[in-house]
């Protein structure tokens, strides 16, 4: 038996997903639930197992290569029942048919025709792992929604529209998109081409080639294909120098008493387990900053032209990975303890380097940290995490002499921060008083433990 499997739905809003890696090469055999692809979507990058046992016939995307939710992304020879055997002797012909017999009706669902599949991101998993077309399956929650109990009960009586095709006939089409709501039939869909056309049935979609540079070749350059992580990076780096005015204002911190108070609560933090770094801190002074200026926590929405405020604190920190920068989300910033805050900020530091976030992890920030910590340098002018509004970028701390206000000098440990704005929405007044509120708690951090909400 043939099974086509397609790019399932892996995200509320996901349209297409780029493979990054292949697991399998044609003519491998796989088991069930083995690695199969693993596809970048939304900077998340995906490892979907393979929902069948057997051979791998064919694969249908090269790695680097945009597959829309519903492409066809591997063919896989099975090996269940009878028909995956061919048949030796030639079938004897059919007889003529009595009477036309009339088409089965189709599977009962409340759900009208092309409307949206509704189910959570956890189902959808699911589905795609059980190998399941959620549009046959119909939803007993609220609005028609596919629950888990539903899916349970469609891996125990599977939905399908059409008679199974006996042995010898053409190869049946076991996957549909998800999300489509078609049953599969007897009979092999147009198959789609590179092009978006539709092949006539039976045919396979031409390879894709590569069209090979009319460039000199010169060995002492090398060329480097932009794809994956750093594709996405370099198109929304893009998206956000084109759509917003960037502003930058920056803040010079006395940090003395910063260092003195986070060295007094690492003494204690760290026999625990928990590294503690300056950011915990410096995100509890930038929640209050925020809820001075709630302009500042604000995402835009250019297509309603319209600025989004958010009334939670979810605050992404930009990491540095292997494979380039990711900003995971650190959520209720405000109702955390220092201590918490430095354990989550560890937990996603390392599932980032690992390559193991998540999409919830990494999306539904509304303002952002950049810091390079002990390589932060002196100044940066951070590049807005779009559709954010404002980014604080976090420089190093260094012991210098300073002029103290009675005229005396002392070594003091400076750092410099700096805030990028939209400033199509923000003026610089805001992004200084913003930084001014910031600057005051981090110089006397005991304030921070005192701030009412």
């Amino acid at each position: 038996m043939v099974f086509e499997f397609r790019l399932p739905d892996i995200g509320e809003g996901v349209a297409e997903g780029e493979v990054v890696k292949w697991f399998v090469k044609e003519g491998e055999a796989i088991a069930e639930d083995a690695p199969l692809v693993s596809v970048l979507t939304d900077k998340a990058n995906v490892e979907i197992p393979s929902p069948r046992a057997g051979t791998i016939r064919k694969l249908h995307a090269k790695e680097g290569e945009k597959v829309k939710v519903g492409g066809l992304l591997v063919t896989i020879d099975t090996k269940e029942g009878e028909a995956s055997t061919p048949s030796k002797e030639p079938a004897p012909p059919a007889s003529p048919p009595a009477a036309p017999a009339a088409a089965p009706s189709a599977p009962p669902s409340s759900r009208p025709a092309g409307a949206r599949v509704l189910a959570s991101p956890h189902v959808r998993r699911l589905a795609s792992e059980k190998g399941i077309d959620l549009g046959l399956v119909t939803g007993t929650g609220p609005q028609g929604r596919i629950t888990e109990a539903d899916l349970i009960a469609a891996a125990k009586n599977p939905p399908s529209a059409e008679p199974t095709s006996p042995p010898g006939s053409v190869a049946e089409t076991v996957a549909a998109p998800a999300g489509e709501g078609t049953a599969t039939t007897a009979a092999a869909p147009p198959v789609p081409t590179h092009e978006g056309t539709s092949a006539p049935p039976g045919a396979e979609a031409p390879p894709t080639t590569e069209v090979p540079s009319s460039r000199p070749v010169d060995p002492e350059l090398e060329r480097v294909p932009i794809r994956g992580l750093r594709r996405v990076i370099a198109e929304h780096m893009s998206e956000a120098t084109h759509r917003a005015a960037h502003f930058t204002y920056v803040e010079e911190v006395d940090a003395t008493e910063l260092v003195r108070t986070r060295d007094r609560m690492a003494a204690h933090l760290e026999p625990k387990g928990v590294k503690l770094s300056y950011l915990p801190l410096i995100l509890k002074a930038i929640v209050v900053g925020l809820r001075e200026h709630p302009r500042m926590n604000a995402t835009m929405d250019d297509e309603a032209n319209e600025l989004v405020l958010h009334h939670r604190f979810h605050i992404g920190i930009a990491t540095a990975t292997p494979d380039g920068l990711l900003v995971p989300v650190v959520r209720d910033v405000d109702r955390k303890s220092v201590a918490e805050l430095a354990r989550e900020i560890q937990l996603l530091s390392e599932r980032a380097r690992a390559g193991k976030l998540s999409r919830a992890e990494l999306t539904g920030s509304s303002f952002t940290v950049t810091s390079l910590g002990a390589l932060g340098g002196v100044l940066a002018t951070p590049i807005l995490n779009y559709p954010e509004v404002a980014i604080l970028g976090v420089h190093r701390i260094v012991r210098r002499p300073i002029y103290r206000e009675d005229g005396t000098i002392a070594p003091a440990h400076l750092m410099n921060l700096s805030v990028s704005l939209d400033h199509r929405v923000l003026d610089g007044i805001e992004g200084a008083q913003f930084l001014a509120v910031v600057k005051r708690h981090l110089e006397d951090p005991h304030l921070l433990f005192a701030y009412l909400a």
